[in-house]
């Protein structure tokens, strides 16, 4: 009987203690690199080895899954999520090494201007956050922008912590200048500027569940 009970014991026992086995090590792993990419990133942010089709809706998802809207010394922004992928050569690399640019598009909700929704799009160098783990936020120096004309629809912004700058363009803007933007899409263009990786408002609210807004001050 005593032997049975030890028994039951350690079958009980045996997945609990295989899961924080398993937890502790993979918290430990790290992908490869040749150099070219930190170590420090986590795992299931390769993608190095994903064939297309699985690229075309993994690289979705760890961008947007780790997304998320912060303030910066230049105005509020959104933080995209970071993944490493592989190059025309082969050698693993972060999304920013084979994508430079990047396009944040937002919409002013719930606002029209003959029947036009306003629109803002933040352009900017893609930069690898300080932690590998995000891109950098885009700013919007909604200060600047709410002090100037109408009619101005091109903005430069410096970016915090690296010596790069960034666009910001508006469209249908008429009557005044919106204070609620909600994220609804972005694009991340290729050193060959017919290569674009695209995400959508849609795709942005299923993986977040909500619209991810920016207000100015």
């Amino acid at each position: 009987m005593k032997k049975k009970l030890i028994l039951i014991l350690i079958l009980v026992a045996l997945p609990v203690a295989l899961f924080f086995l398993d937890k502790k090590f993979s918290s430990k792993r790290h992908v490869a690199t040749d150099g070219s990419a930190s170590e420090t990133a986590a795992e299931d942010k390769d993608l190095s080895n994903a064939s297309p089709e699985e690229f075309k809706k993994a690289f979705k998802y760890q961008v947007l899954k780790d997304a998320s809207a912060v303030e910066t010394s230049a105005g509020p922004g959104v933080r995209l999520g970071l993944f490493l992928m592989k190059n025309q050569s082969g050698s693993k690399v972060f999304v920013c090494d084979e994508y430079p640019t990047v396009d944040l598009i937002f919409s002013a909700e719930g606002v029209a201007f003959s029947g036009e929704i306003p629109q803002m799009v933040v352009r900017a160098p893609c930069l690898v956050g300080s932690d590998q783990e995000h891109i950098e936020a885009l700013p919007v120096p909604f200060s600047q922008i709410g002090k100037s004309p109408l009619s101005q629809y091109e903005f430069t912004v410096d970016l915090p912590g690296s010596r790069e700058q960034g666009k910001v363009f508006f469209r249908n803007v008429v009557e005044f200048w919106p204070t609620e933007w909600t994220w609804t899409g972005v694009k991340f263009y290729g050193k060959n500027p017919d290569d674009v990786l695209s995400i959508n408002g849609y795709e942005v609210i299923s993986v977040l569940g909500e619209p991810l807004v920016i207000k100015a001050p």
